[in-house]
């Protein structure tokens, strides 16, 4: 027929998918089970008390820092996929607050119960960890569309008496 991919998908949505059919076709990405099978091996030989702490550790730490939380393909603890936007934001506006969406494509992994890290989406879809993910962030209008306030941080001047 002649046509592109961009021509049924559009083009943001082409450049994704190119990446993810050049990432499934990445036959060294597949070493990546290597990595997996050994940090999954290292962690069924520490004792349990041990696992449970860093479990525990892992959850803490996932719930604090920014990224999306999966499941490690090894030990099973939480753990943090980050990726860049693949699409522009989308914003609307729910009760006094913006909600602003943005969808990502995963290219890092971490897990701190068990040290796997993995870096690339080539990998991480050997891993089944390269779905696309959406970050959230909900704004007050006033901080997007309000003038700046230059005197914020004083007190009002109240000299009357």
């Amino acid at each position: 027929m002649g046509l592109t991919l961009q021509d049924f998908l559009g083009r943001e949505e082409s450049e994704v998918a190119e990446r993810l059919i050049a990432a499934a076709a990445d036959e060294s990405a597949k070493a990546v089970m290597g990595d997996i099978e050994a940090h999954k091996a290292n962690s069924r030989g520490k004792p349990q008390p041990e696992r449970d702490t860093l479990t525990a550790q892992a959850a803490l730490w996932a719930s604090r820092q920014a990224g999306h939380r999966v499941r490690c393909p090894a030990c099973a603890s939480d753990a943090l996929v980050d990726g860049e936007p693949v699409s522009a934001p989308t914003r609307k506006l729910e009760e006094d607050l913006i909600v602003e969406t943005h969808e990502h494509l995963p290219n890092r992994f971490e897990c701190i119960a068990c040290g796997l890290k993995i870096a690339g989406l080539s990998r991480l879809a050997v891993a089944a960890l390269a779905d696309r993910f959406k970050k959230t962030s909900t704004y007050d209008p006033a901080e997007i569309y309000a003038p700046d306030d230059r005197y914020s941080g004083y007190e009002d001047d109240n000299n009357e008496y």
